[in-house]
């Protein structure tokens, strides 16, 4: 607290003066101080709401691209699943296939097998007739040298 000095009218009028203009000095300076303090919180509170919106702004992108990539994934996992359930329809039928070639390669060779059976029987045949008919012949032509002339 600040003392006066008293004069004859009461306090020293300039020291009285004095202590005013000081503390005037110092009001405006806390009102000066206080406005740029208002003026700074309300620019924080401004950056606050665009660092809250593009906080939000990212969490959004960000749930976004997390649905995205889950959504990326369950295609993925179903493609998958296709290709695998495809390719077992393939290897099935190209199992089918297989059997049904060799199935007919049996057949074939089955067939072939009963035609060679059948050209060696005939071929038998064919030489047990030539062989009948050359010792037939050659008993006529030893029955030619008994003939006399």
């Amino acid at each position: 607290m600040k003392n006066f000095s008293i004069s004859p009218n009461g306090y020293n009028q300039s020291e009285v003066n004095k202590f005013v203009d000081v503390v005037i000095e110092r009001i405006e300076k806390l009102v000066k101080d206080n406005n740029n303090l208002i003026k700074e919180r309300e620019n924080l509170t401004k950056e606050i709401e665009i660092l809250k919106n593009k906080t939000k702004d990212a969490t959004d992108m960000e749930n976004k691209l997390n649905k995205a990539i889950i959504a990326v994934q369950e295609t993925s996992d179903r493609m998958k699943e296709l290709a695998r359930r495809e390719s077992a329809l393939i290897i099935e039928d190209a199992k089918r296939n297989a059997n049904a070639i060799i199935h007919e390669a049996l057949v074939e060779a089955e067939k072939t097998e009963l035609e060679v059976n059948m050209i060696r029987k005939n071929i038998k045949v064919y030489k047990n007739r030539v062989t009948s008919l050359l010792q037939s012949q050659l008993e006529i032509a030893d029955e030619l040298d008994k003939i006399e002339i």
